[in-house]
């Protein structure tokens, strides 16, 4: 069965910029074009959802070095590579997270494209500031206003599949109710150098996952 909602945890671009001699600001840059490519097989391959990690809260207090060059290239992302890739008819990008802890160029980015794409057929989240703990104090909160259960309160849908390009087998904070049942794949082949014949191969190998649920 292909993953209706896959889960994408872009990770490693200091230790590439590293390995290859390259600037933190040109790794992050290299990273949010093979994010579009990504987001662009997903599609392909009849994805209906993909939910990237951007930045958790506790990212936050990193370097200011580091945070300018994600920031930076978080604007190339929203500004000039999602819009140059994907129909606003027939995507939604949203973003989710705390948007007071992050910088204004960054926030106002990301709500004219939200403003701009109004489509249903693929959807994309970014979560940035995002802290798990704080989306579940949001959903309780909607859940007693809405007189709904809580579990239909979270914005972001359960998770089929997640993928982490790094190899240290760890979710980060991400999604962790939604990807109670999530395949979890951890990878060795770093994000600025996989191809999109790559991720066809995920998708592949996730369709014989079981999709038992608990059951």
């Amino acid at each position: 069965m292909k993953p209706a909602h896959v889960g994408l945890i872009p990770d490693g671009m200091r230790r590439w910029a590293e390995a290859n001699g390259a600037t933190l600001m040109d790794s992050y840059r290299l990273g949010a074009e093979n994010v579009v490519e990504f987001l662009l097989a997903l599609q392909r391959n009849g994805v209906h959802m993909v939910s990237v990690y951007n930045l958790s809260r506790a990212n936050l207090a990193r370097t200011s070095t580091e945070l300018d060059a994600v920031y930076a290239a978080s604007l190339h992302f929203f500004t000039n590579l999602l819009p140059a890739h994907f129909d606003p008819a027939e995507t939604a990008v949203r973003l989710h997270g705390d948007r007071r802890l992050l910088p204004d160029d960054y926030v106002a980015a990301a709500a004219e494209l939200e403003s701009a794409t109004t489509g249903s057929s693929f959807h994309i989240n970014v979560l940035a500031a995002y802290d798990a703990m704080d989306e579940l104090r949001a959903a309780h909160t909607r859940a007693q206003a809405e007189g709904c259960d809580i579990s239909a309160a979270f914005d972001i849908p359960t998770v089929d599949l997640v993928i982490r390009t790094t190899a240290e087998p760890l979710l980060s904070g991400f999604l962790p109710l939604q990807c109670q049942y999530a395949e979890l794949m951890f990878l060795t082949t770093p994000l600025n150098e996989l191809t999109p014949h790559d991720i066809d191969d995920l998708i592949a190998a996730h369709r014989g996952f079981p999709q038992k649920r608990g059951r």
